[in-house]
């Protein structure tokens, strides 16, 4: 069966570390955009389809942002993770430290220990087993970046 749909919706979210290929990103799919309902409204101009109309609405930003490899934060980190036995990995990700991070603010995402899965979706989990480590990595990281802090204004 075939229809055309009254309205259409899509929720697009783009990320990147880099604020410029966001804002190219932004420009590319708004130009898409356009030509595909420039392309339709010239192909149905002998048929009697109504007007194609469209637009796009920000429903929130988070900027881009990367912390720095000699970051103290960073390497008080890496400091906890040897005390403790943990193999960290880095990931970039969409995070509270975004918003620091896009205005040269050293700030990091860590997990507090414990598995999980599903993330955002209706089947997430969590099983706190494991959690002491995670909270101990957590603390040891504060501690670390306070003293690393408290050199460097000597």
């Amino acid at each position: 069966m075939n229809s055309v749909p009254h309205e259409a919706r899509l929720k697009l979210d783009i990320r990147s570390e880099s604020e410029e290929e966001l804002v190219r990103l932004d420009s590319a799919l708004r130009e898409c955009i356009a030509a595909g309902v420039r392309d339709e409204m010239e192909s149905a101009r002998d048929r009697s389809k109504g007007k194609l109309e469209w637009k796009v609405e920000l429903l929130g930003s988070r900027p881009g942002g990367e912390l720095k490899p000699d970051s103290s934060l960073l390497a008080a980190l890496r400091a906890a993770d040897e005390f403790v036995g943990n193999q960290s990995r880095l990931e970039r990700s969409s995070t509270d430290a975004n918003i620091p991070l896009s205005l040269g603010i050293d700030a990091i995402a860590i997990g507090a220990g414990g598995n999980g899965g599903g993330a955002h979706s209706l089947q997430e989990w969590y099983d706190s087993a494991g959690r002491e480590l995670g909270l101990k990595r957590a603390l040891l990281t504060v501690l670390g970046i306070s003293g690393i802090v408290a050199e460097k204004s000597r």
